[in-house]
């Protein structure tokens, strides 16, 4: 078997294909907005950092809410809604503004020249632990699929969601290539799985001692191409 050839890159979204933080901070303005007008007894009791921190004693005190931060989200404001006096079922809506606000993004610069020049080279797919709607983001053209835990119930650094990406492409471990910024839920949650990982650290942190180092280091996408090259090559040599 050429264990030489990559088939499959998958990609992480938040800050390895654009900004999270400003992305995040507007979504959760705009769904407080909308308990504001919509239930605003919870606004009176809750500012945004107390519904973050409501959500986060509920994902310690329920550890299966903790890999889907939509469903999590939806658990939340459900029950807050009920306790509060209001029809629960009225949660769907309030997270759909979140999901709107939550995939309106704006790409880094290089990120589409790099990924189309891709396509035509690998199969590219998307894992995220996010929960962007790829369609409303204007990105899902990339990818031949995308994986989230609303798919797959687990969440990186879990293999089973590197795994879950192999059973759909019908690739193996040693020919796909994982690329993301998170050392933990990204490189490390590779390593977990067998796969080569590519670490994008596009703000120059150090590297943590608690994990495993990726296989190559970049900048940016546009060290990218370089890298998978290098990945095959070393590969090659060793066959």
């Amino acid at each position: 078997m050429d264990c030489t050839v990559i088939k499959l890159v998958t990609l992480d979204l938040d800050d390895t294909l654009w900004d999270a933080g400003p992305v995040l901070a507007r979504a959760e303005a705009r769904q407080y907005d909308w308990i504001v007008t919509h239930a605003p007894r919870i606004a009176e009791r809750y500012s945004v950092a107390d519904l973050q921190a409501y959500r986060r004693t509920l994902a310690a005190a329920e550890p299966a809410l903790r890999h889907d931060f939509t469903v999590l989200r939806h658990t939340a404001l459900s029950r807050l809604l009920a306790a509060e006096g209001y029809d629960a079922a009225h949660a769907d809506a309030g997270i759909a503004t979140f999901v709107r606000a939550r995939s309106e993004v704006e790409l880094y610069p290089e990120v589409d020249s790099v990924l189309r020049a891709l396509g035509r080279e690998y199969r590219l797919a998307a894992l995220t632990n996010g929960n962007t709607d790829l369609v409303h983001a204007g990105v899902a053209h990339y990818f031949e699929f995308s994986l989230a835990p609303a798919d797959t119930g687990t969440s990186k650094p879990d293999p089973r969601m590197f795994e879950a990406a192999q059973t759909r492409a019908a690739v193996p471990a040693h020919r796909m290539v994982h690329v993301g910024d998170e050392p933990y839920d990204d490189i490390e949650g590779a390593h977990r799985a067998g796969v080569p990982a590519i670490w994008v650290n596009r703000h120059g942190r150090a590297w943590p001692d608690t994990c495993r180092p990726p296989r190559i280091e970049i900048r940016d996408l546009t060290g990218l191409p370089a890298a998978l090259r290098e990945i095959v090559r070393d590969a090659a040599s060793t066959a």
